[in-house]
């Protein structure tokens, strides 16, 4: 996607300016429009993974693209931090942009939950196209599990976490997380 990156200075980072930084933004969907930006400095060069389709810098500071699929997909990104060196490169800064499902969780019953009631666990709202779901519920009696839905009834109260991991194609994995509180049955 680009020619011979422009050689590195070796220049240092001019005052106050900082270290520039790579960000990805926008749609993590595939088809979608991905935004790689750069603070802190001009992106001269980018490579990006074969696949990126319509690949474009806009105004020396983002990068536009759309991957096919769920993945993960590399960026480079040849930039110059401002520090007087010119037209070179200051910084090559590397990143992943990960096309993942976006992880929907549902805790059912929601609110604070009594002890020894069943809590079910439901990633079916997620969008995106998953092969697997991992649960991790953190707290006084912790949990593990798989499945697009898990059900577990806690006997220990207090505050609790579930971690929800959304592995779609190609093994790229988003992950969610939110918290619950399970309190202690007050007997009549």
């Amino acid at each position: 996607m680009m020619s011979d990156p422009p050689s590195d200075s070796g220049a240092p980072t001019a005052p106050g300016r900082g270290r520039p930084t790579l960000h990805v933004g926008g749609s993590t969907e595939p088809e979608e429009t991905v935004v790689i930006s750069v603070s802190g400095g001009t992106i001269l060069e980018y490579e990006l993974s074969d696949e990126a389709q319509d690949p474009a810098l806009t105004d020396g500071s983002r990068i536009e693209a759309r991957f096919p699929s769920y993945g993960t997909y590399n960026v480079t990104a040849y930039v110059d931090d401002g520090s007087g060196t010119g037209e070179s490169v200051d910084a090559i800064l590397s990143k992943p942009v990960c096309i993942a499902p976006r992880p929907r969780l549902n805790i059912s019953p929601s609110g604070t939950v009594p002890t020894g009631t069943p809590v079910t666990f439901d990633a079916g709202a997620s969008a995106g196209e998953a092969s697997g779901y991992e649960w991790t519920i953190d707290g006084p009696e912790p949990a593990r599990g798989t499945g697009e839905t898990l059900s577990v009834s806690f006997s220990a109260p207090g505050d609790y976490s579930a971690t929800l991991d959304v592995e779609g194609r190609n093994g790229a994995v988003a992950r969610t997380q939110e918290g619950f509180t399970v309190a202690a049955t007050v007997s009549t």
